[in-house]
């Protein structure tokens, strides 16, 4: 009983800044019928859900959460309250969205916060701008606060219902710098607005300074974003290059999107091909893996990066696993059957099914020609999903050395592929749960609920933004240079 009011305290105070938002309010009937649904869903469809906290522990945090339903809520208030429990899960893919109309027009009205911020030391900095302001005194600044709400007290409120792998802190700091996120975790918490009263310190300044800024429309911002900013927001997702010292390859991968590729007319399986065939045709010794910023994509292109640098045999998944063939909580989907299509799923001994249909199941090869010297992986919070799981086997079985911040995703693996969106019936807020649970085949990493910690830690600081300098990068050539 003592751990249950402990958790229940976790969870009523997260009110006092969301009562206001949206429509009135539905009655505790309704929200409490909703709170049903939406803890038998994650129950029945979710398999991590006690990857990181025991059922026991899972039970009180949901327990304690349906007993502070006592009065009637509003969307956004009662949202934050569920976003309080899937939050303790420990699962980056699982969210909790607002109901379509209000998210329609959130995306359409001018809502967007017109600069994107950047998350360093604890801070928040404008690092980009899109607002009428001049840039002069204003990109570079510290904010101090938007709208009353002081930076350090609004940080806390976001990180408290962002969802990430396990207990990693990287992924959320890093999707603070997207300027959609950061505005969709303000108006889930404060509500809407089409302007921010923004209070700010300019880099070499100490007085604060206030202004004004317009909200813009989602499309209007990644206009003026695209052509004030090009260098940085419409470059090609991949790169491959050889360095002026003859010895190195730089090799980016920001994307293991198959559409986000196809958009841009890359063949990731050709365009690996040639890299590593240059690679081996010029000897390279040393070669720099670029994957920051890559939130993941196509499963199955994270194991071709890995393939090139093993000579033998390997298993890339421990397992891929989904609680049952048919889920109940699919008549509150667009899914046509609760059903998983036939020949996908084999049952096993723990009562749950094995992914059977899938490219990274079971014994894979190696391609050719096989890398075999030293490999610089530069990571940080953005590396998820997909990307963390390539991460984590080239940790796991090769020498490289990893420099920049801890990955985004859980070394030992995520809950994804599948995703179903729910619609909770009353308040119409919707729920991505994912279906299938990986588990990577690697070994002795002693942070079960961490991404990968680099080897050297090396973060950019709000003035290596600004001056394009790139000091991971850097940082790996010193190595390679002694």
């Amino acid at each position: 009983m003592k751990t249950r009011s402990i958790l229940l305290l976790l969870f009523l105070p997260s009110f006092i800044f969301a009562q206001n938002v949206n429509r009135p309010g539905y009655s505790v009937a309704e929200l409490k019928n909703d709170f049903k649904i939406f803890r038998s869903a994650l129950e029945e469809g979710h398999p991590g859900i006690y990857r990181y906290n025991s059922k026991v522990t899972m039970n009180s945090i949901f327990e304690a959460a349906e007993m502070s339903i006592t009065r009637p809520m509003g969307e956004s208030e009662y949202q934050i309250l569920l976003s309080k429990v899937t939050t303790q899960i420990g699962c980056g893919h699982l969210a909790v969205i607002a109901p379509k109309i209000d998210q329609d027009k959130f995306d359409k009205e001018p809502t967007a916060i017109p600069f994107q911020p950047y998350y360093s030391g604890g801070k928040l900095f404008v690092l980009t701008n899109f607002s009428a302001i001049a840039d002069k005194g204003f990109v570079g600044a510290r904010i101090v606060s938007v709208n009353g709400h002081l930076t350090h007290a609004m940080l806390k409120d976001m990180f408290a219902i962002m969802s990430a792998d396990g207990n990693n802190k990287t992924y959320k700091y890093r999707n603070l710098t997207y300027s959609k996120y950061f505005t969709r975790y303000f108006y889930y918490l404060y509500g809407d607005t089409n302007s921010y009263t923004v209070e700010y310190i300019s880099g070499a300044g100490t007085s604060v300074k206030k202004t004004k800024l317009a909200g813009l429309p989602f499309s209007e911002l990644n206009a003026i974003r695209d052509k004030k900013y090009p260098q940085h927001f419409l470059s090609d997702p991949l790169e491959f290059k050889l360095e002026d010292d003859k010895k190195t390859a730089y090799l980016k991968i920001e994307s293991f999107d198959e559409d986000v590729l196809e958009q841009k007319k890359i063949d990731f399986s050709k365009f690996l091909q040639s890299a590593f065939n240059r690679i081996d045709s010029n000897k390279i010794k040393n070669l720099i893996i670029d994957l920051r910023n890559n939130h993941g994509g196509t499963d199955e292109f994270g194991k071709l990066l890995f393939s090139y640098l093993m000579a033998h045999d390997f298993d890339y998944y421990s397992s891929l696993t989904i609680k049952t063939d048919s889920f109940g909580f699919f008549k509150y989907t667009t899914m046509r059957s609760p059903k998983v299509p036939k020949g996908m799923l084999k049952a096993n001994a723990a009562g749950t099914f094995d992914v059977i249909r899938h490219p990274n199941v079971g014994k894979q090869k190696p391609l050719l020609p096989t890398y075999s010297g030293k490999i610089y992986v530069l990571i940080n919070g953005g590396c998820f999903s997909t990307a963390s799981e390539c991460i984590s086997m080239i940790h796991s079985n090769t020498n490289a050395v990893f420099i920049g911040e801890e990955s985004g995703g859980g070394y030992y693996g995520n809950n994804s592929g599948m995703v179903p969106e729910m619609t909770l019936p009353n308040t119409k807020i919707r729920i991505a749960i994912p279906l299938m649970k990986y588990v990577m085949a690697v070994k002795d990493y002693q942070f079960k609920d961490r991404g990968l910690i680099p080897n050297y830690e090396v973060i950019p600081k709000i003035a290596d933004k600004l001056n394009g300098n790139d000091p991971e990068l850097e940082f790996a050539k010193k190595l390679i240079s002694k």
